[in-house]
């Protein structure tokens, strides 16, 4: 009886690779023409607003990575103020005791306290055009702190509450101006897009 062709077999192999090229690129040719390609090749969108009605839709590049990071510095700032003005109704309406109104206090100083530098850090980021508003902003945000200390003062003083009372006010007249700084911030890096410029309209 005949040996078998040891050599039989060998053109199996390279047929089951054409199959399989011929099978992969019958599968490739029936996807979907390019529409997920266009999916994953789209640029990622920026950390900012884009919408024609933002400020930071004409802004340059610079100016608008920075003030991302100045309008999260101004929503915690707005956080601050209404931390401070629910403790403090709480106090009045009695529903916190004073331990517990006087913790409270004393931890949103401390947080604000670590905040005020980081707000202060940030200043050598500041692109140019923005850094003489970013410097005033430094200077208002360092009284915010001191400002919840003395209304933690009034509140230990042995009165009726008002000093308590006029430290809240002062605190409140140190936020607004605080968020006053935060908004000439984004007029100066409106003005440096040249955008912000409405001498035309005061002509009249």
């Amino acid at each position: 009886m005949p040996s078998a062709d040891p050599k039989h077999g060998r053109w199996i192999l390279p047929v089951i690779i054409a199959g399989m090229i011929l099978l992969t690129y019958t599968f490739v040719s029936n996807l979907e023409p390019s529409e997920g390609i266009q999916v994953t090749t789209t640029t990622a969108p920026p950390p900012f607003p884009t919408e024609p009605s933002t400020t930071t839709s004409t802004l340059p590049p610079d100016l608008a990575a920075f003030m991302v990071t100045v309008e999260a510095f101004a929503t915690q700032a707005q956080g601050f103020a209404q931390q401070i003005g629910e403790i403090n109704d709480a106090w009045e309406a009695r529903d916190a005791g004073f331990t517990e109104t006087r913790t409270a206090f004393n931890n949103v100083r401390a947080t604000v306290a670590l905040w005020e530098d980081q707000v202060a850090s940030a200043a050598a980021d500041a692109p140019p055009p923005l850094a003489q508003p970013y410097v005033t902003l430094v200077t208002e945000v360092a009284g915010l702190a001191p400002a919840i200390a003395d209304i933690i003062l009034g509140l230990e003083a042995p009165d009726t509450g008002q000093l308590r009372r006029e430290a809240v006010e002062i605190w409140e007249r140190e936020m607004q101006e605080v968020l006053d700084a935060f908004q000439a911030i984004r007029d100066a890096a409106v003005a440096a897009a040249g955008t912000g410029d409405d001498t035309e309209g005061e002509q009249d």
